[in-house]
């Protein structure tokens, strides 16, 4: 029958027609040792494969201490040629052992197995399972091709990473940051920030001796996961502080919102409002150690003839100014903070310039619905006037009935006059209130300035941003000063009042 005629292990070609010399064994017909040959020859038995009467395995497969050696098989071996087939025994434990594959055989683990092993292992066995077999010979030069070709993959992985990082350093030049600015026209640091590359160095060296706070604070946030940590002992901030100064002095002057920044600098959104908390409040607080209110001295030396032939004694310009805030949902707290000026709900501040157009005092920002005279008391600007001498004028607005709180000083009130009850302003007093306004408007212009340079001040103010729109605004008044006086022409000196 055919399957007499050719052993049944995989890769074997030998026929009883083609390969003389060679005997064919049938199975065994009890267990174990069925399973064994079967295990051996790496064949199961089921639809493709039954193991039947017919079924054989050459002598190939078998080592020579397999067999019983007969007289003749004995001779034969001496006189080295092959043993005759049909006088070969197989001993009654013998198992196949020769093949071409050479690996020892490796049971498929069962659904159960695998499930246990994992997914890794089970990865692992497949990889191994579907090897391919080979002769001795074959494999040596089937591994030296493998070798050749990983190695020939892991050049190209290697000349691919160098590619991407290429790349990486191409966008990294695209992003935007302080260092990649500095080639560029000095136009696009004013535009971002308000300042000119000169006032931006300045700050910088005056901010500078002070910045490792700044990264202390904003390492020890970044690394604190529900616990205390050290401050200082965090990770690295993912953003030089040049760059966290730069995308906070962007959203002071463009507004810009913090996913635009997070998508500019290629950070984090919670990233980029740490670094804006961080920073507004180091500003502050070293801004603030700045001194803003001036000698008497001072003033005289930098007057602008507009005052110096009109007002020589103005000391100082006081306004109020307001800006816009979301309604709260506290129906009381909406009616402290309405402003029947602006026709909505503001918080309210008071600033005072000197005679050149720069800020001397800035105060904290109270509910809009205050009025000018109660803004001054609570301000805290009646406290620096004991350092005025005597004589001296404050200028500001009609609005601003302070004269009497202005006595003990010694100082003088210089507003536009009242018409009061009569029909029509005497002359000198258009005059007069003619000379006031062109004096006081620079007041408006300096505000104006601030408003203008840093839009995040132009629009309403978020509920959000509470916290933090007292030193917003403090800082935006103190940068204006670096960018010079508001009055650009020669200024007089005056005599002392």
């Amino acid at each position: 029958m055919p399957g007499h005629d050719h052993c049944c292990v995989p890769l074997c070609h030998s026929r009883r027609s083609t390969s003389p010399g060679v005997s064919f064994h049938a199975f065994p017909k009890a267990d174990p040792l069925r399973g064994r040959w079967l295990q051996a020859i790496r064949r199961d038995e089921g639809d493709h494969f039954a193991v039947t009467n017919n079924t054989v395995v050459c002598s190939l497969h078998f080592e020579e201490t397999s067999y019983f050696l007969n007289r003749a098989e004995s001779s034969a071996l001496d006189s080295k040629s092959e043993p005759p087939a049909k006088r070969r025994r197989l001993r009654p434990d013998s198992v196949p052992s020769k093949f071409s594959f050479g690996r020892p055989v490796q049971r498929r683990p069962t659904p159960t197995e695998r499930r246990r092993l994992g997914a890794d292992r089970v990865a692992e066995y497949e990889v191994e399972r579907t090897r391919p077999v080979f002769g001795p010979e074959t494999e040596v030069q089937y591994l030296r091709r493998q070798l050749a070709e990983a190695e020939s993959r892991f050049d190209d992985r290697v000349k691919e990473v160098a590619t991407v990082r290429l790349e990486n350093q191409k966008l990294k030049s695209q992003l935007l940051r302080y260092e990649n600015m500095q080639h560029d026209s000095r136009l696009q640091l004013q535009f971002l920030t308000g300042l000119t590359p000169a006032v931006w160095t300045m700050l910088w060296e005056y901010l500078q001796p002070s910045t490792e706070n700044v990264l202390s604070e904003t390492a020890s946030h970044t690394e604190q996961r529900g616990r205390e940590v050290a401050v200082g002992r965090g990770r690295k901030p993912s953003l030089c502080l040049e760059d966290q100064l730069l995308l906070t002095l962007m959203r002071l002057r463009l507004g810009r919102l913090e996913e635009e920044l997070a998508y500019q600098f290629g950070v984090s959104k919670s990233a980029i409002s740490r670094f804006i908390i961080t920073w507004v409040n180091f500003l502050y607080l070293r801004l603030g150690l700045i001194p803003l209110w001036p000698e008497w001295k001072d003033v005289q030396s930098c007057m602008p003839s507009v005052f110096s032939t009109l007002f020589p004694n103005t000391y100082c310009i006081i306004d109020a100014t307001e800006l816009r805030c979301e309604s709260p949902s506290s129906l009381s707290t909406q009616s402290q903070h309405y402003s029947s000026y602006k026709s909505h709900t503001t918080v309210k501040g008071l600033v005072a310039i000197s005679p050149n157009g720069c800020f001397v005092f800035v105060s904290q920002l109270y509910s809009g619905a205050i009025s000018d005279r109660q803004l001054v008391i609570e301000s805290g600007f009646l406290d620096l006037l004991s350092s005025v001498p005597p004589g001296c004028g404050i200028m500001a607005d009609r609005g601003f009935e302070i004269q009497d709180l202005l006595v003990k000083y010694g100082l003088l009130l210089n507003i536009p006059p009242f018409k009061g009850s009569q029909i029509s302003m005497p002359q000198e007093d258009v005059i007069k209130t003619q000379r006031v306004a062109n004096a006081r408007i620079h007041v408006e212009r300096a505000i104006g300035r601030v408003k203008r340079l840093f839009h995040i001040l132009d629009g309403v103010i978020p509920i959000t941003n509470a916290g933090s729109i007292n030193q917003i605004w403090s800082i935006a008044c103190m940068l204006t000063n670096f960018l010079g006086p508001l009055i650009n022409e020669p200024s007089t000196a005056v005599t002392s009042p």
